[in-house]
């Protein structure tokens, strides 16, 4: 891709629709291998196989992806051009320099073992990677909804498909024999599987839903959250995800409707507290079972060793492999030590207090992408519904996302968060985009859209 101009967002709407024309609304500018290209990618970026031991070939592809897609990550890093960009560059510096070398000073780390550490943080290069993929490729916006919404389909179809086809049998107890089949006593039989797009499609019929309430979304989405609830039973997941349904369609009710659900939620609330919830307090616990009593004791361990030394608190002591010389046994004396269960106090144990905010930033920076008053300019604003619907249920799971993240590491899956912020900044960028880089050479000459200004890079 050569260079093209820079120009501003706040393009005109003549010349957006110009740019429609010539590449994009019947996805005429992007091939059949373009296409394949971005269904092959999607999956990899998103960290859908990155934990699932039972995947294979495509596990080891995904442990590997962030190295084999550096060239783009670098691409995009270079020749693209966007306000995040310094945020992730810092970001990556911290994680992938300063930690592993605090790990080697607190945790007795060799180098291999401290730089080993990095490797769940590397996805955080899909940020660049993704721009780079997305300019090189230029997709328009329904198509990116139509790919996006077909991988939640198919997630939703193969969860019952597995449900109904794979014997008890291949279920296992142990993590390290299956992550994709699991049983627990609390919790029983369920298939733990990769939920980015599912959940992506469920937030996109909710924005649908609050633009025109049919009956059809509904029913879609209901079925897709008795599937989350019967197969997938990921608490934290499934709560989160009511969470911001019900804030989106609370945030899109006229102005009274919105008032008297406000006035009957907070009634609502005072008085389950005071008659269910603090007399439930003691059963919830014991239902919740023994991975609250880990976690527990995880988050005690953490905050001891953290308060031995302030330099802890302020920069993190890193963490270690399972093929350290050094193990959790002989730092705290047990193996049920889980960084990855207790939430930002876990990224604080690793990252510091430093790590956690630049971490915290990347978050801020996809919600301003998604709610921010950039977001909400007309000219950033997608002509088709469907696709101004998906653009906004990005931003939604970037939301999502970070309601999880009480509970779970923010850094357990960082590429779905770096996929989603870039995602959304080609979206509101893409009638800049695609008036930068200028029509693709396989439409006639008298289709070129002329575009202002001399040199520079391209804007996201």
């Amino acid at each position: 891709m050569a260079p093209g101009p820079a120009v501003d967002a706040a393009i005109s709407a003549d010349l957006a629709e110009r740019v429609l024309a010539t590449s994009g609304g019947a996805d005429r500018s992007t091939g059949r291998l373009e296409i394949l290209l971005l269904v092959a990618a999607l999956p990899m970026f998103g960290q859908v196989f990155h934990y699932i031991i039972d995947a294979g070939p495509f596990y080891y592809l995904s442990k590997a992806w962030p190295f084999l897609t550096l060239p783009l990550a670098l691409h995009g890093a270079f020749r693209l051009s966007g306000r995040h960009h310094p945020l992730y560059a810092i970001v990556l510096g911290y994680v992938i320099g300063i930690t592993p070398a605090l790990s080697m000073l607190w945790l007795g780390n060799a180098f291999i073992d401290a730089f080993g550490t990095t490797i769940k943080v590397w996805p955080i290069t899909y940020y660049f990677s993704v721009l780079s993929t997305l300019a090189l490729l230029r997709p328009s916006p329904d198509l990116l909804r139509r790919i996006l919404l077909s991988f939640g389909v198919a997630t939703f179809l193969l969860m019952w498909l597995l449900w109904l086809i794979v014997p008890r049998t291949h279920y296992a107890v142990d993590a390290t024999q299956s992550k994709l089949f699991m049983y627990e006593l609390e919790r029983g039989y369920r298939i733990y599987m990769p939920m980015v797009f599912g959940v992506l499609s469920l937030l996109y019929l909710v924005r649908r839903m609050s633009v025109s309430p049919r009956l059809l979304y509904v029913a879609l989405y209901l079925a897709g959250l008795m599937t989350m609830v019967l197969i997938f039973k990921q608490r934290i997941s499934i709560l989160a995800l009511l969470l911001i349904s019900a804030w989106v369609l609370y945030r899109n009710l006229p102005k009274l409707p919105r008032s008297l659900v406000t006035l009957g939620l907070g009634i609502g609330v005072l008085v389950l507290a005071i008659t269910v919830l603090i007399p439930a307090v003691e059963a919830v616990e014991k239902s919740l079972g023994n991975s609250l009593s880990i976690r527990a004791r995880s988050l005690s361990l953490a905050f001891d060793y953290m308060l031995a030394d302030v330099w802890r608190w302020l920069f993190g002591v890193g963490s270690i492999t399972r093929f350290s010389a050094v193990t959790l046994f002989d730092l705290f004396g047990t193996n049920h030590f889980y960084l990855a269960d207790i939430g930002w106090v876990g990224i604080v144990f690793e990252y510091g207090v430093v790590g956690a905010l630049l971490i915290f930033g990347l978050y801020v920076a996809g919600l301003r992408d998604a709610y921010g008053r950039r977001a909400r300019a007309p000219e950033r604003q997608l002509a088709d519904p469907r696709a101004e619907a998906m653009a906004a249920a990005l931003g939604d799971y970037v939301l999502f996302l970070l309601a999880a993240s009480a509970v779970y590491s923010a850094v357990f899956t960082p590429g779905e968060l770096a996929t989603v912020t870039a995602l959304l900044v080609y979206l509101r960028g893409f009638w800049s985009t695609q008036a930068a880089m200028g029509p693709r050479t396989t439409h006639q000459p008298d289709e070129h859209v002329p575009v202002p200004g001399r040199g520079g890079v391209v804007r996201l």
